[in-house]
């Protein structure tokens, strides 16, 4: 049996060489790969973990100007209620001082006619019932008497200005009722004076520049055995009859054996003389108001 041929030297170190060469050329590329490889995952994670802080910082920032804005707004709010609370308070106390003034002039004022009145009572006929009788004729004080009630309102159904009561209505009224020997009036009680003006306003009447509207309610104190049928007598009594009957207009009065008038709010006087230089000849004029 023949056994393989031998090799010679020659084929050895070619196969050898071979084999280096290819160990050499591929372990190189190996090492480089896997060099390379290594080189590049950290950059890539450093990258990944930087953009991760960077995101973080940025909700952090996000989040502080957040809670910031929402602290902000909340003491604003509570400030604005604050304010609110405070100034609802300034007002209400000083409603409560307000109301308390007024009612302390009210009993100041109660207190000053209960005195005048003991006065007058004790000094009857002498300088304080003068000034008492004066007071009432000008409406300066309170009044309280006999007298009549006077009611008088527009016509049922009122279709027109004139199947109203009109200023000039209710002047003509109060200067009879003045004529007939009234010595105290007052309309839904504003009570009248030399300085009281009755004017039109609209639907409404001004007395003493207070809007007054229908029905009218017209208290006057003197004498009430006398005062109708005087008033009747007055021309100004003539046409408010014949409003009655013409137009439709309502008129009642009654006698009452006790009303009560209040005193005029304000009496300012502009101008005056004494009386023993008046004219003997001045009167009253009826269709004035």
């Amino acid at each position: 049996m023949s056994s393989p041929a031998d090799p010679g030297p020659g084929s050895r170190d070619e196969s050898r060489d071979d084999l280096l060469s290819y160990l050499s050329a591929h372990t190189l590329d190996a090492d480089y790969a896997l060099v390379a490889a290594r080189r590049t995952e950290p950059r890539r994670s450093s990258g990944a973990r930087g953009s991760g802080l960077a995101r973080a910082a940025l909700l952090a920032v996000f989040g502080v100007l957040v809670v910031t804005l929402f602290s902000q707004t909340s003491q604003d709010a509570d400030s604005e209620n604050n304010e609110r609370g405070q100034l609802v308070s300034q007002v209400s106390g000083q409603r409560e001082r307000v109301d308390a003034q007024q009612a302390e002039v009210a009993r100041v004022g109660a207190e000053n006619d209960a005195v005048r009145q003991r006065l007058i009572a004790q000094s009857s006929g002498g300088a304080l019932g003068r000034a008492a009788r004066e007071g009432t004729l000008v409406g300066t004080v309170a009044a309280r008497g006999p007298g009549v009630l006077v009611e008088v309102d527009d016509a049922p159904n009122a279709t027109s200005a004139r199947n109203r009561v009109l200023d000039t209505d209710l002047q003509k009224l109060v200067n009879g009722l003045w004529a007939a020997g009234a010595e105290a009036i007052a309309v839904n009680g504003q009570r009248l004076t030399t300085l009281s003006s009755i004017r039109q306003a609209g639907d409404a009447i001004n007395v003493n520049f207070v809007g007054l509207t229908a029905p009218y309610r017209v208290k006057v104190i003197g004498n009430p055995d006398t005062l109708p049928s005087r008033f009747a007598e007055t021309a100004s009594g003539a046409t408010w009859f014949d409003l009655q009957k013409r137009v439709g207009l309502q008129f009642t009065m009654r006698t009452r054996s006790s009303l009560s008038l209040p005193a005029a709010d304000r009496v300012s006087l502009a101008y005056a003389r004494s009386a023993k230089t008046a004219s003997p000849s001045s009167s009253t004029q009826e269709d004035d108001s």
